[in-house]
């Protein structure tokens, strides 16, 4: 019993704030907005360039993060960044 207490007590020592991030696997982000509207704007200016997108709530829960998939970040990146 006191062993599974130490392995417990040390897993919870553990950095946790990956673990509680939640993983989109290959998805990068490209963008942070603070509202639908903006991740809307965002997600039609990389739909015209043919960057599919998703969008997906930030870890804090107030924001919203666009998401592009790494052969698509380069491309992502120079379309907002030329806005």
């Amino acid at each position: 019993m006191a062993l599974l207490a130490l392995v417990l007590m040390w897993a919870s020592s553990l950095d946790t704030d990956k673990a509680h991030r939640k993983d989109y696997g290959l998805l990068r982000e490209v963008a942070t907005v603070p509202s639908a509207r903006a991740a809307r704007f965002v997600e039609e200016r990389l739909q015209a360039v043919g960057v599919p997108t998703t969008t997906v709530p930030s870890d804090d829960g107030e924001r919203l993060r666009v998401l592009v998939f790494p052969a698509d970040q380069a491309m992502a990146a120079r379309t907002l960044l030329g806005d």
